[in-house]
């Protein structure tokens, strides 16, 4: 069987990872990578762990790496853990690695000298023993014979709209997504990549590290704080590396844009840059153009943005705009119900189009990959016709085989028909198009409205900072409750921002508006709001802000600090 592991019986010479540090960019060719992945395997079995789960808890990207091969080599099955970057404090890491180890229940949990003292109150709290740490001086791994595992990967995914869950990601399912990917994008041994995404999370891992590993090309790798505190590095593999392939969220191409200075852009040549995929959120049509216009003069091909759809239940990858040929963006008209036809009204090319009402707009996110089959379906799981609305359903062989999780109904969603991904979308000329998810939307005067829609109208309000705002949609009492929080200093937006939500929700809805200081909306792993644990915090009083509109008391509080507390469940 061929595995993404087949490449370290013989690594291309003089191709490999380009590490990013301050002075520039450091390659560790692969030929070392696999002798270092091999130690850190025979280190795994010499410790005494053959078989199981291993938990991954390192953040320096040049220690990960080989770590994660050299857990795969020994025939075991890695579960990388977030950075606790992204987390308010210790304590707060700590417990989410703890609920994590609890669920994964690992042979051992593998950390370096950094991570130590955090991956052992991980540990702790888990009632784990103490984790295994890498030491400077590996031991040799010259008889060590490679292993492979059936269970491939365990990734653990938070979702927009739940608790923590590990997905059981097989050898086939793998090795097949990122043939998939391969094939999709075209990939041959000319091409290079870049990322600056997390590698505990699929896009970064699968998507940019595996994919280009069993391709054996350059990768370019930043961690996400590199990349804000110096975007133009990103760009700088490109127009100065000739890098040819890279994806990032929708916020990567917007922050990119507006930080970069023209400076650094002199004597860049983006001519080779030949795929920008753009993937785990929704694709904002005026963030692509805005892209396009600053780098467009450097040779920056517009046909080069690549929208695209995954998730970790899919191993990543499951449709995706054929690279070069342009990505089509739609407006549909009125509202959309289940079952129903889509009307589109316009029509426009991202990047190309820059359309006033941006909010309004979907970007196509292309066909479905080689070996997976997307369909949409009603609430009874019947499926619908082309350009017709309801649940995206995937099936093929990148499908995983279901939730690790104490919840014996964790795994429902996956069927013998295939994954019921509670998306909703629609298949218009064989290209799928993402609304939203199922669980964030509510039913208004018989429409449903989507959270998405409503952030991404929230976030072209004047004064919003970007990526800094959410919105909740649920039901209190019978009556249907909107809750945006904004991360923000100021409250010049409200004004507009309550004008938006209104008119958009009209008076059946009542809505409340939150000032909250940055860091404060809770993420998945890939950046998306955690809607769910939102409006748990606002239900449990434990979300802070300071409520600036709120019509479900019937009052209005311009000052008032407070804690937004509502009663009720999330729909």
């Amino acid at each position: 069987m061929n595995t993404v592991l087949d490449w370290l019986d013989d690594p291309v010479p003089e191709r490999g990872v380009h590490y990013y540090r301050p002075d520039g960019w450091h390659l560790r060719g692969y030929q070392e990578i696999a002798g270092h992945a091999r130690r850190i395997g025979a280190l795994l079995r010499a410790s005494g762990v053959t078989r199981g789960v291993v938990c991954l808890q390192i953040e320096d990207p040049e220690t990960f790496v080989p770590a994660f091969l050299g857990t795969m080599y020994a025939g075991l099955t890695p579960s990388p853990i977030a950075s606790p970057v992204t987390f308010t404090n210790h304590d707060a890491y700590s417990d989410h690695a703890a609920a994590i180890l609890t669920a994964a229940a690992p042979a051992a949990v593998l950390t370096d000298a950094a991570m130590r003292p955090l991956a052992a109150d991980s540990c702790a709290k888990a009632g784990l023993p103490e984790p295994l740490v890498l030491p400077a001086d590996l031991p040799d791994a010259q008889n060590e014979a490679r292993r492979d595992a059936e269970l491939a990967l365990l990734q653990f995914t938070s979702g927009s709209s739940g608790t923590p869950k590990g997905v059981r990601v097989t050898a086939g399912n793998l090795a097949a997504n990122v043939r998939a990917i391969h094939g999709w994008l075209g990939v041959t041994s000319e091409d290079s990549c870049s990322s600056w995404l997390p590698l505990h999370h699929d896009m970064g891992l699968i998507g940019t590290f595996l994919g280009s590993v069993v391709a054996q090309i350059d990768l370019f790798l930043m961690t996400p704080l590199d990349f804000i505190r110096s975007p133009a590095r990103w760009l700088e593999a490109h127009g100065k590396h000739a890098v040819t392939i890279t994806t990032a969220p929708n916020f990567g191409y917007a922050y990119a844009a507006s930080r970069v200075r023209e400076e650094s852009l002199a004597g860049a040549d983006f001519s080779t840059w030949r795929v920008a995929m753009s993937g785990a959120e929704r694709v904002d049509p005026k963030a692509a153009a805005d892209f396009a216009v600053r780098l467009n003069p450097y040779g920056f091909s517009t046909a080069a943005f690549t929208p695209c759809y995954g998730m970790a239940e899919t191993t990543l990858a499951v449709s995706g705009v054929t690279p070069g040929t342009g990505a089509r963006i739609v407006r549909p008209a009125g509202s959309l119900v289940t079952g129903e036809p889509v009307t589109v009204t316009g029509t426009g090319v991202l990047g190309f189009d820059r359309p006033e009402d941006p909010a309004r707009w979907l970007s196509s996110c292309g066909v479905p990959v080689p070996g997976t089959t997307v369909e949409i379906v009603d609430d009874d799981g019947k499926p619908l016709p082309d350009g017709s609305f309801g649940e995206v359903r995937v099936s093929g062989s990148s499908v995983a085989l279901g939730y690790q999780s104490p919840d014996p109904d964790a795994s429902a969603p996956f069927t013998e028909d295939g994954l019921h991904t509670g998306d909703a979308g629609f298949l218009l000329d064989g290209e799928l198009y993402i609304v939203g998810r199922i669980g964030d939307s509510l039913k208004v005067r018989g429409r449903k409205v989507h959270a998405e829609d409503l952030e991404a109208a929230l976030a072209a309000v004047p004064g919003v900072p970007a990526g800094r705002c959410a919105v909740v949609l649920g039901s209190s009492r019978g009556q249907g409750r909107a809750i945006a929080v904004v991360e923000s200093t100021d409250d010049r937006w409200l004004p507009a921002a309550t004008t938006m939500l209104r008119t958009t929700l009209d008076g059946s809805v009542a809505v409340t508006v939150v000032r909250a200081r940055r860091g404060v909306i809770p993420r998945t792993s890939s950046g998306k709001p955690r809607r769910r644990l939102m409006w748990q915090q606002a239900a449990d009083g434990t979300l802070p802000g300071d409520v600036l509109h709120d019509t479900f008391n019937a009052m209005t509080t311009a000052t008032a600090t407070t804690t937004a507390r509502l009663d009720g469940a999330a729909t």
